[in-house]
């Protein structure tokens, strides 16, 4: 078959899901070295933390990645070729290779072009790789062997150099009749060389990242599959039975099974920590503050399934149909439930009066907000999405006004408004196009860190209380368990 141009083809997040030099250390640690393994896992925790504190993106050469690559010290290259075959046969027996671009490659060997692989990983499981996928040529980062073992140092580094391989690569080829596939933005100028340069988004705020000017580049959303929405249709027929529990509609719709930790760890936790820091309530508050946030969702979970079944009537893809089509829930039945639950829970608990009808008052009207805002559009939406995240962050803590003062109420909830509320709103300004910008959400709820410890810090050196640094220091610990857990976890 006769050759015409060739189609080069990035690997890691284009053709594979995986970081094949972190991953590909990872497994081969796993399997031979237990201390190196922790040391391996420790080097990445540290990797994650600076690259979400934004020290990585200052720093040009990548020194988790390097200490990484030394952990391999020593290794022949026997066992480093035997580990690459049984590395690659995992990511293709777990479906780790992303099919859209696989399709794509067998398209481009139909139109007569040779497959080049271009990577900036280590080179034992690129050269795997391509072997496997009969790839007529691959270029990757190549590890440094002295008397038949890796020196744990690299001889060649393509990482954000891969424009140095371009000779090599259009020996005899005209690239004007080539094409590219990369997912990194950093490719950019390499990908420049080439008529036909595609563009694999695997996140949705990707896109934004890339210059779209003039035509650049061909956009493949997630190597060929449209990018999902996990709330949508996220009430399916076999969990429908658990939304009349009260919380667990919102549970299943928004956070999903495995997102529970967050109303636990970022609401539920902090805001009894706060009760029983700023009031008298002691280990009551550990009562208190959970029933508390049992009738807020109860409110907010009626407010939200109206919000859905209106949603429902929505046509196809409009990204905010929660109930699965054929899905029925009884509304009479599930209103019933909550409205039971509230009635009894303030029956028992000893508040009465003044704060009593308050903290109905504040459930009341989160409702009317949320009914407002299920038949708002446009930016208005933005104004009730807003006020939603204050009743969030303030009305499980009114019931505390029997037990504190109020000018101590009104400063806790604005606390955790502060803490809460920003990143959300950017996030869902971010989603509907309303921010145009390249600022992540997680670096916006870190700003937002940031100012509360450094303002709890200047409380505590002025005025001798720890409370406020307390409560910030919590939430940064929450953010550093969770890039310790999304690091643990990413391991193959």
């Amino acid at each position: 078959m006769e050759t015409r141009g060739i189609a080069v083809f990035d690997v890691c997040g284009t053709i594979t899901q995986t970081n094949n030099t972190s991953d590909f250390v990872a497994f081969v640690l796993r399997r031979d070295s237990t201390l190196r393994y922790c040391l391996f896992l420790l080097v990445r925790i540290l990797g994650s933390l600076s690259s979400f504190l934004g020290i990585r993106s200052v720093c040009r050469r990548d020194l988790p990645r390097a200490w990484q690559i030394a952990l391999l010290r020593g290794y022949s290259r026997a066992r480093i070729r035997e580990m690459s075959e049984l590395y690659v046969n995992t990511l293709f027996a777990r479906g780790l290779l992303n099919r859209g671009i696989l399709d794509a490659m067998k398209r481009e060997r139909e139109e007569g072009k040779a497959v080049v692989l271009v990577s900036a990983a280590i080179d034992p499981p690129i050269v795997e790789m391509a072997r496997r996928l009969n790839a007529e040529g691959c270029f990757s980062s190549e590890l440094e062997i002295a008397d038949g073992r890796y020196t744990g140092r690299l001889g060649t580094d393509l990482l954000r150099n891969k424009t140095s391989v371009l000779e090599r690569i259009s020996a005899g080829v005209d690239l004007s009749h080539s094409s590219v596939y990369s997912n990194d933005v950093e490719d950019a100028d390499f990908m420049e060389s080439f008529g036909k340069r595609n563009a694999v988004l695997n996140t949705d705020g990707m896109q934004k990242r890339w210059d779209r000017g003039n035509g650049r580049f061909h956009f493949i959303v997630k190597g060929g599959e449209p990018i999902l929405d996990k709330d949508i249709c996220s009430v399916t027929p076999s969990e429908v039975k658990w939304t009349y529990v009260p919380f667990l509609y919102y549970g299943i719709s928004r956070f999903r099974w495995e997102g529970l930790g967050t109303p636990l760890f970022r609401e539920l936790i902090p805001a009894t920590l706060a009760a029983g820091l700023f009031t008298d309530l002691g280990a009551f508050s550990l009562v208190l503050m959970p029933l508390s946030f049992l009738m807020f969702y109860c409110v907010y979970e009626i407010g939200g399934l109206v919000n859905d079944l209106h949603a429902d009537k929505e046509a196809p893809g409009r990204g905010t149909r929660r109930i699965s089509p054929g899905v029925c829930i009884h509304v009479g039945l599930f209103v019933t439930i909550r409205v039971a639950v509230i009635t009894l829970v303030l029956v028992w608990l000893p508040v009465q009066g003044y704060p009593l009808l308050a903290y109905v008052a504040a459930l009341g009207s989160c409702l009317a907000i949320y009914l407002i805002h299920t038949f708002l559009s446009g930016c208005l939406r933005v104004f009730s999405f807003t006020l939603l995240k204050l009743c969030r962050n303030a009305v499980p803590l009114v019931i505390l006004a029997s037990y504190a003062p109020i000018m101590t109420l009104v400063w806790l909830c604005t606390i955790f408004f502060a803490i809460d509320a920003p990143y959300r709103v950017w996030a869902y300004c971010r989603a509907r196009g309303l921010i145009q910008s390249g600022l992540s959400v997680r670096r916006v709820r870190c700003m937002d860190l940031a100012i509360l410890c450094g303002l709890g810090a200047i409380i505590y050196l002025a005025g001798g209380s720890p409370l406020l640094f307390a409560i910030a220091s919590y939430y940064v610990a929450v953010e550093c368990l969770w890039v310790v857990r999304a690091t643990l976890s990413s391991s193959i």
